[in-house]
């Protein structure tokens, strides 16, 4: 017999370059104690150690965006938001096991809002990122079911080329629910409108943009949080008439939408519950929600030694109004049906059980308007329903 050949069969490795583009189950920090049994090295940490790792790398949160910076980051160290999105892509070409945990994870923000060109032509990169990242996304079918956040700036940068396939994503993301946008140029509604002109996203919940790209909300009648993080906040309340707002429960930001706008807004009947009244804003913004009885809590953000007394005051009559106010009704011919009609019983429950409160928060004199609870304040002042009466 001939000698048996020593030669070794070649087995095709793991890809590693390629992981991304695998299509393979995603899993979390849940089931990773049971994987971790027969997994090695760094693969078999606990997911709660993990989580604590990653959480030292700078990550994009709420509170930058609603600072309403042209872009997010350090200008001194711009690369510090890249880290987090570089170790996790890292982690996730490493094996099966770990693309299978740390893909999702990678992929749970789409954002275009990071560049290290701070000193020259930021919007140059931020329009390329996001025009490259948006069609490269529309490729990559198998990545649509992890995006669950959008985080973008709008620039006026080639918008004919831009726009579109981000527009197109935005339409194809299955469980995208929050849309944030730091920044948008206020020469853009133009385009927006050309753009987002008749679209839907009937998946997002919650945005936070600036006045001047009213046009997107109009595409999202299923929201229930609306910020502003820019603008008086008029045509965003226009945005939302527009849309009938049935589902809509918190409305920050808005310094002046007047008084047929807000009249307008609560016909629609939307089950609003919750509004903030920023730094700033008139006395006459607060009696604009006393025709809204389902609100329950009214936020006052002020300085510490802001003396908000008058504040204070028409917030309590804002809610003894909005208790005694009764919607007309409307009648049988009406083609709007009332907010409620999309609401489940043990939701609608929910809603008017909650006590109604004025909420004083107190920053350090140098705060952005826009830092909300996602900030930590100095002071919280609470004023319950039974110390309205």
């Amino acid at each position: 017999m001939p000698p048996r050949s020593k030669k070794r069969v070649k087995q095709s490795p793991t890809p590693i370059s390629n992981s991304e583009s695998e299509d393979a189950p995603a899993m979390d920090y849940a089931s990773l104690s049971s994987t971790n049994v027969t997994s090695r090295g760094f693969l078999a940490l606990p997911g709660e150690l993990v989580s604590q790792i990653l959480s030292y790398f700078p990550e994009i949160k709420t509170v930058h965006t609603l600072m309403n910076p042209i872009f997010i980051g350090n200008w001194k160290n711009p690369d510090n938001y890249f880290e987090r999105f570089d170790v996790l892509r890292a982690l996730s070409q490493l094996c099966r096991l770990s693309r299978q945990i740390y893909l999702p994870l990678l992929w749970e923000r789409f954002q275009a809002c990071l560049t290290t060109n701070t000193k020259g032509q930021w919007y140059r990169s931020i329009g390329k990122s996001m025009e490259r990242k948006s069609q490269g996304m529309l490729k990559s079918k198998h990545l649509w079911p992890f995006v669950k956040v959008v985080t973008v700036t709008l620039t006026r940068f080639q918008t004919s080329k831009v726009l579109p396939p981000f527009m197109e994503l935005l339409g194809v993301l299955p469980n995208v629910h929050t849309l944030e946008i730091p920044h948008t140029h206020p020469a853009m509604t133009t385009a927006l409108k050309v753009t987002f002109g008749g679209k839907i996203f009937p998946t997002i919940q919650k945005v936070i943009l600036p006045t001047c790209a009213h046009e997107i909300l109009r595409c999202c009648p299923e929201v229930r949080e609306v910020i502003c993080n820019e603008g008086d906040g008029g045509r965003l309340v226009g945005a939302l008439v527009y849309n009938e707002c049935k589902k809509l429960e918190v409305l920050r930001g808005i310094y002046a939408a007047g008084p047929i706008l807000m009249k307008r807004l609560s016909a629609a009947s939307p089950p609003l519950r919750c509004v903030s009244i920023p730094r700033g804003a008139g006395t006459d913004v607060i009696p604009a929600y006393a025709s809204f009885s389902s609100l329950r809590v009214i936020d006052i953000d002020c300085s510490e030694d802001t003396v908000a007394d008058d504040y204070i005051k028409l917030a309590k009559d804002t809610l003894r109004a909005c208790a005694k106010y009764k919607p007309p009704k409307k009648g049988k011919g009406s083609r709007q049906k009332s907010a409620d009609d999309g609401l489940s019983d043990s939701c609608l429950a929910d809603l008017y059980s909650e006590p109604r409160m004025v909420r004083v928060m107190r920053f350090g004199k140098s705060f952005s308007r826009y830092h909300f609870s996602e900030s930590s304040s100095l002071k919280i002042e609470k004023f319950p329903l039974e110390d309205l009466d």
